[in-house]
């Protein structure tokens, strides 16, 4: 008996429906497996060496010395506190985080204008975002920016964020991809601890002070845990005392407002203190080999006629060294003369 048209047409749609849980598995199975692919594959090690005149930015007291600090503009508001705090640079990328994670903000150094603005899906009162870093690895080969790491400097968080900016349509994003949890216990004492990292040994830092408090004090250190990198895969990673590499202790400054690491030394940036408010900013460099202070400007502010509260200190790959200004939400170049010693 021949089909008329309709059975025909009922028997199509009968197949498609018996095979329609075959096609949701395979469109949730692919885009998933070509994800994992790119996640597990795709990533890509990129080697931070910061240069200066084509030599690697390596500084002792004799070579390294601050000769002027530059306005170079204003920061666009997109924060509502209007409280930014981490910044950190990749090239001419400038990337300066809002207080509570409302936004990044990544500006072009070069054309002195942004380039985009990044926004997570939500902000949280307790993040206070004194310190960020590009990590040493992109999520994906093809993403114009690396891994960014967000320090949350709490009391109740001690963790450290790390978001892939993504660009959808002609906005950007910040996806979550790792936590990296610091716990300790009471005679571990860390207020506010910050996070740094030195590119060239893979190891990650966190500072903060031995006592309950942010002040200068003859008993109130800043103690420096050493830790290995977690594997950026761990999607919750946690970090203890007993994990570190080392810990030291150096003598404390007013609050810490951000810093890196270069070649085996931390630039250390202090400001926000209203009891020593026209000796501020102040900056310091760490020899971390030998656990010393090798530099210390304590009066930026007088010495170059910046009365501003930096909130940060991020070099270039190129060696150029910017600042956020928080009291005029200003950005600041700090030129400087360098040298290298002679050798032997």
């Amino acid at each position: 008996m021949k089909e008329n048209k309709f059975t025909a047409f009922l028997k199509k749609i009968w197949g498609f429906l018996t095979r329609f849980h075959v096609l949701v598995a395979l469109a949730i199975i692919i885009p998933v497996a070509i994800t994992s692919g790119r996640y597990l594959f795709g990533m890509e090690t990129y080697y931070y060496n910061i240069i200066f005149d084509g030599n690697r930015f390596d500084i002792n007291h004799d070579t390294f010395e601050i000769t002027s600090i530059d306005k170079l503009g204003k920061i666009v508001d997109y924060s509502m506190t209007s409280n930014y705090q981490g910044g950190a640079a990749y090239h001419n990328y400038y990337a300066i985080v809002a207080n509570n994670l409302e936004c990044v903000v990544i500006y072009d150094m070069e054309r002195n204008e942004i380039e985009n603005v990044a926004y997570p899906k939500s902000s949280n009162a307790l993040y206070h975002c004194n310190t960020c870093f590009f990590g040493p690895e992109f999520y994906s080969s093809d993403d114009k920016y690396p891994l960014l790491y967000i320090s949350m400097e709490h009391k109740d968080v001690m963790a450290t964020m790390v978001y892939r900016i993504t660009q959808i349509g002609g906005g950007y994003s910040l996806d979550h991809i790792q936590t990296i949890n610091l716990v300790l216990e009471d005679k571990d004492m860390l207020y506010y601890p910050n996070s740094y990292y030195d590119y060239e040994n893979g190891y990650l830092y966190y500072s903060g002070y031995t006592k309950n408090t942010y002040r200068k004090q003859d008993d109130n250190l800043l103690k420096y845990y050493v830790f290995d990198l977690p594997n950026v895969r761990i999607k919750e990673a946690l970090l203890v005392p007993n994990d570190a590499i080392e810990t030291f202790t150096l003598p404390s400054e007013t609050a810490t407002q951000g810093g890196f690491i270069a070649n085996e030394h931390l630039y250390q940036m202090f400001c926000f203190d209203k009891k020593d408010i026209n000796n501020c900013p102040k900056m310091r460099v760490v020899d971390l080999k030998n656990k010393t202070i090798i530099k210390q400007y304590d009066n930026l502010g007088a010495s170059f006629g910046v009365y501003d509260e930096f909130e940060n200190i991020a070099v270039t790959q190129e060696g150029k060294l910017y600042a956020t200004g928080l009291t005029t939400l200003s950005i600041y170049e700090i030129n400087y003369t360098f040298s290298f010693p002679e050798q032997d």
